[in-house]
């Protein structure tokens, strides 16, 4: 792709319209997204945005009945490596689990976990409250020598953290170039090697079975998706679905429930929801394994 010297920034305020309006941003290929507790931003090469893309960007928000204000901002590219590195700061997600970029310094703890992340306009810096979520029932969850796949791996901070907590291998699958070019960077800054693979392009890359999965995306892409993962999942597998609000958590509960997934656990930050579950074996499954015993 031939690029700019400068950025489009679209900046919304949180809305229940977020994954529709991101949806609609996804088919114009942006470069990357920013997500905050109060807002989240698009971003596009100035090449990309267009008149006709922002015509058919304002069209598709038509057709969908979207009203939602929003500001636009366009910014040179040698302004971006300081604003965006001044608006990361170490995160403390739990008792154990901190996240920080490699240029900032922290007083660790002992049983500190620090997942050093530098963000390349992707998701997974821990300043969205779904990636908390996400790493608090991880922590939870994940047991030694897991095998563990990511779907939409972002900057590859879930992952990273599983492997940490003592899985053996992990696998993260991301649509988006610079995401699976973030999560390598991200892997040696952690001194991950070869026990985590990073894919560009759908679960269709992927093969299992899997003892954890990690998928933290939209509403409607976790329960499209629920059937190829509970497939990819191993009996008595455990996952962990977030990137939706707390109002939609029953819409996602019984999807799992549909393929086989019993719910076990909720958390919540603000309006946001994380949800696990475990592959429930089938009827015959249990009868077989008793007999055998």
């Amino acid at each position: 792709m031939t690029t700019s010297q400068s950025y489009i920034r679209l900046r919304f305020p949180r809305s229940e319209q977020d994954n529709l309006i991101q949806d609609i941003l996804h088919s114009f290929e942006p470069l990357g997204f920013l997500d905050e507790e109060d807002y989240w931003e698009a971003y596009f090469d100035t090449l990309q945005w267009d008149d006709g893309v922002r015509g058919s960007f304002v069209e598709a928000l038509r057709r969908e009945d979207v009203s939602l204000p929003y500001d636009i901002e366009r910014f040179e590219k040698e302004n971006w490596n300081k604003e965006w590195e001044e608006s990361i700061t170490p995160v403390r997600v739990s008792e154990r689990i901190l996240i920080r970029p490699s240029w900032h310094k922290v007083e660790e703890q002992e049983q500190d976990i620090v997942l050093v992340i530098d963000p390349k306009m992707s998701f997974g810096t821990g300043f969205h409250a779904t990636t908390r979520l996400m790493l608090r029932l991880t922590e939870r969850v994940a047991a030694v020598g897991d095998r563990v796949l990511d779907v939409g791996t972002g900057t590859g901070v879930l992952a990273i953290a599983a492997l940490k907590l003592g899985a053996a291998s992990a696998v993260g699958v991301d649509i988006d170039e610079w995401s699976r070019e973030n999560a390598e960077e991200n892997c040696l800054r952690n001194g991950i090697g070869e026990e985590m693979t990073v894919l560009q392009g759908s679960i269709d890359l992927v093969e299992g079975p899997f003892t954890l999965i990690l998928s933290n995306i939209t509403k409607l892409d976790n329960i499209d998706m629920l059937p190829q993962l509970a497939d990819l999942l191993e009996a008595d597998g455990r996952i962990v679905l977030s990137g939706f609000y707390s109002g939609d958590g029953a819409d996602v509960k019984e999807a799992m429930r549909r393929n086989g997934l019993e719910p076990l656990e909720d958390m919540h930050e603000d309006e946001w929801m994380a949800i696990s579950g475990e592959k429930v074996r089938r009827s015959e499954e249990r009868r077989v394994g008793k007999e055998c015993r």
